[in-house]
Order: structure tokens, then C-alpha cells, then sequence
């Protein structure tokens, strides 16, 4: 097993251990701040997983999927059993347009964890994509019965049922003398 996989997560990343890092412990004042804190954090423990997965985060809220991506493939390498690891990195994938990679690394999270909701919505999503309606509903229920108000699950209900409903309706209309 790897060690790394087992090891305890720190109570918070940002905690500095010496007086002259006193000043690190501080809130951050902005997302590029936060990001250099990330950065440097990783440079003195690249062995911890939970500060790339951290990093990830932040790069997915400023739309840098690119950079996301390469943050979670390095959490999810460190981190190799963390579901939410491998989900982060299936909706990283998603954004870019890689589909197969997504599914995959959706996957992985599922085995890790069968109730993952991002897995969970990647794989609706793909499903969706590829006119799978039947396969995105199964997807979106096993959201929505851990949380009955998740409002993408349920907007991607909507669609996999009218999915659904337009097939009906074109094979209606194909059989039609």
C-alpha cells in the first residue's frame, strides 16, 4: 500500500511551523495570493496530496482547467485512493472536452466512493452527451436520492427525460404511415 495513501491529513495547509513563517498563517487577501501560498506549500511537502487537490480547486474557480487538471493528476497520483481526487480530476477532464479521460477518472472515484456526487454529475453529463438518457437518469437518481434538492442533478434529470421523450416522439413519428 502506499504510504503516502495512509498518511494523516494536516489540520490545516496553510500553518506554519517557525516564528519567521509567523506571517503565513494568515488569511489569504486574494486568489493569486492563495495560489503562491498552494505553490510554495507543495515545494516544502511535495509528498502532500491535499495541497495540489487544494491548488486544483483554485484553478477551477478561476477557469484555468489546464492548470486544474495538472494540479488534481498530481493530487490524484498522491492521493490514489481519495475519491474526491479522482472526481476533481473527471470534471477537470470534462471541462477540457475529454470525455474518455473524464469517464475514467469518474470511474475510479465511483469505486472509490459509489456515492461521489461530481463522479456522479461528470458521468450524467457524458451520458447526456452521447444521448445516453437512460444511463444519465440511472446517474442523476443516485444523486438525488443522497440529496433530493440538488439542482443539477435534477437539471439533468429534466434533460435525460426529455432525451428520452424526443426519441419517443421521432420513433412515433417514424412508424407513422
Amino acid at each position: 500500500m502506499n504510504a503516502v495513501a495512509t498518511a494523516s491529513r494536516p489540520e490545516n495547509v496553510m500553518e506554519s511551523d517557525g516564528a519567521a513563517d509567523a506571517a503565513e498563517a494568515r488569511p489569504c487577501q486574494n486568489i493569486a495570493e492563495a495560489r503562491e501560498r498552494l505553490a510554495r506549500a507543495m515545494q516544502d511537502s511535495p509528498d502532500n496530496g491535499e495541497l495540489p487537490l487544494a491548488l486544483g480547486h483554485v484553478e477551477m474557480s478561476l477557469g484555468n482547467f489546464e492548470a486544474a487538471h495538472a494540479a488534481y493528476a498530481s493530487a490524484t497520483s498522491l492521493l490514489p485512493k481519495s475519491a474526491a481526487a479522482h472526481s476533481s480530476l473527471a470534471l477537470a477532464c470534462q471541462k477540457l472536452g475529454r470525455s474518455t479521460e473524464a469517464a475514467q477518472a469518474a470511474l475510479r472515484a465511483i469505486a472509490l466512493d459509489p456515492t461521489d456526487p461530481t463522479a456522479l454529475k461528470v458521468l450524467a453529463r457524458i451520458h447526456l452527451d452521447a444521448g445516453q438518457h437512460e444511463a444519465a437518469q440511472n446517474a442523476c437518481r443516485l444523486i438525488l436520492r443522497r440529496d433530493s434538492y440538488d439542482a443539477e442533478a435534477r437539471q439533468m434529470m429534466g434533460e435525460a427525460l426529455a432525451q428520452e421523450a424526443k426519441l419517443a416522439e421521432n420513433l412515433f413519428d417514424s412508424k407513422a404511415p
